[in-house]
Parts: C-alpha cells; sequence; structure tokens
C-alpha cells in the first residue's frame, strides 16, 4: 500500500492503445512536452481491444495508471502535473473529456494496485471498459468524475463503426446487466434516469425518437423552403446580398 508521502510525487504510466504504433504519434508528441517527466509511456498493438489493454497493464511499473485514447490530447503541458496532485489510493477518477461520453478509458486514473487481481474480460470484443467498471463497483472500487486535467478527445465517426458496433454494444450491455447490476453501469445515454427500471431503453428511445423527428423535419424543410433556396441561388447569381426583410 502506498504512504501518503509517496502520492506527493507518484510514479505514473500512461499507457495506450492503437491499430498501429503510427496512430499514437501525435499522444507521443503531447506527452514529451509535459512538465511532469516522471512517467513511462507503455503502449499496446495487440489484435483486440482488451488484449492490448491487458497487454500494457502487464508491462507497465508505476504506482498509479493513466489510461489514455490515441485521439485525446491533453489541453495543457500540465496535464499530468495536474494528475499527479489528484491521485488516490484504490480509486479510478474520470478526468474531464471534451467532448464528453460516458465512463471510458480516456484520461482515466487508477491505482495499478487495482490491477493485481482484476484485468479486463478478453471475451468482451467492445464495451471491455463497461464491464471492467461495473466489476469494479461491485468490488467496491471507488470511481468518481473529476472537473480537472481535460483533454480534447476527437474519436473517429464512420459508419463502418456504428452498424459494426451498435448491435454488438446492446447485447454487450444487456449481458454485463445480467453480470453486474443495472446499478454499477454508468452510461451517458441512461444517465439521469436511474431508478426507473426501464432506464436501459427509456432515454435511447427518446434519443432515436428526436434523431427521426429532426430527419422529418429536414425533409419538410426542403419541401417548404425550396422557394426560398431558388430565389437565394437567384439572388446569389445577380450579385445581391443576402437580405433578413426580404427572406
Amino acid at each position: 500500500m502506498l504512504s501518503q508521502s509517496n502520492l506527493s510525487r507518484p510514479k505514473i504510466t500512461v499507457v495506450s492503445i492503437a491499430k498501429t504504433d503510427e496512430e499514437l504519434e501525435d499522444l507521443r508528441n503531447a506527452l514529451s512536452k509535459q512538465t511532469f517527466q516522471d512517467f513511462e509511456f507503455v503502449t499496446s498493438t495487440k489484435r483486440t481491444i482488451p488484449e492490448a489493454w491487458n497487454d500494457a497493464i502487464s508491462r507497465s511499473h508505476g504506482e498509479f495508471i493513466v489510461f489514455t485514447e490515441s485521439d485525446a490530447i491533453p489541453m495543457s503541458n500540465e496535464w499530468l502535473q495536474d494528475i499527479a496532485k489528484h491521485v488516490k489510493r484504490n480509486a479510478v477518477l474520470k478526468g474531464l473529456e471534451i467532448n464528453p461520453t460516458d465512463m471510458n478509458l480516456c484520461n482515466l486514473v487508477c491505482d495499478a494496485s487495482i490491477f493485481e487481481r482484476i484485468r479486463f474480460d478478453e471475451s468482451f470484443p467492445i464495451s471491455e471498459d463497461t464491464e471492467l467498471f461495473a466489476r469494479l463497483r461491485r468490488f467496491g472500487v471507488k470511481i468518481e468524475r473529476i472537473n480537472s486535467f481535460p483533454v480534447i478527445h476527437s474519436p473517429t465517426q464512420t459508419w463502418n463503426k456504428t452498424l459494426s458496433r451498435g448491435l454488438m454494444r446492446g447485447v454487450l450491455l444487456m449481458k454485463i446487466v445480467y453480470l453486474h447490476g443495472r446499478q454499477n453501469i454508468d452510461d451517458v445515454n441512461t444517465r439521469g434516469f436511474k431508478g426507473r427500471r426501464i432506464d436501459p431503453v427509456s432515454n435511447r428511445v427518446r434519443i432515436i425518437t428526436e434523431n427521426l423527428l429532426v430527419l422529418f423535419g429536414l425533409l419538410i424543410g426542403a419541401i417548404c423552403y425550396l422557394p426560398l433556396a431558388a430565389k437565394h441561388k437567384s439572388n446569389m447569381r445577380n450579385g445581391l446580398k443576402y437580405d433578413v426583410e426580404s427572406a
């Protein structure tokens, strides 16, 4: 167990994974500029996501592990310095993430001793982080959010990723509910609905309904404002500026 004096200058391991080492280059450059340099950077490009995280953890030597994504960049050169001030024993801290998402492995600080007895479940091809957090909560590990040491996270969004992962994510989420209980899951799509029996579904249905209404509104707008589009195009062709009154 770490003494309080150790916490004033903790040994930190930053871990991240990617498909290729080249994808880690921006993060590597950002880390080289940090004012706090008493850290090691451990990466992995293993085949599956949980396998890569487990591989990186197994090669880390720090007292605290900082998980971050390859496409998340610290907003300050004092990012690690700030993290060093907030570390806690037997706890997991989720730092500020812009854009915010659910609990994930971006900007996450963990007491390394937690992983002496726990690893990611490699039977989960995705949602391995959701399962891990639910399991940690069930075991009594404190997990909290903190509005500090921010990063900018810009994950790539593609239709291929959406289509390939959407259904699987829902299936695995229900598996996690059965394994660890709904109360141990932190999901940005259901946050604020805790206590209702249907909360894993209700807010997602609301989001889907809202997006369908927006799509329907776009179609109506395309028809209603077609004359406006034609008039605007004509004005632009004749060199006229946009006029609120005439619009």
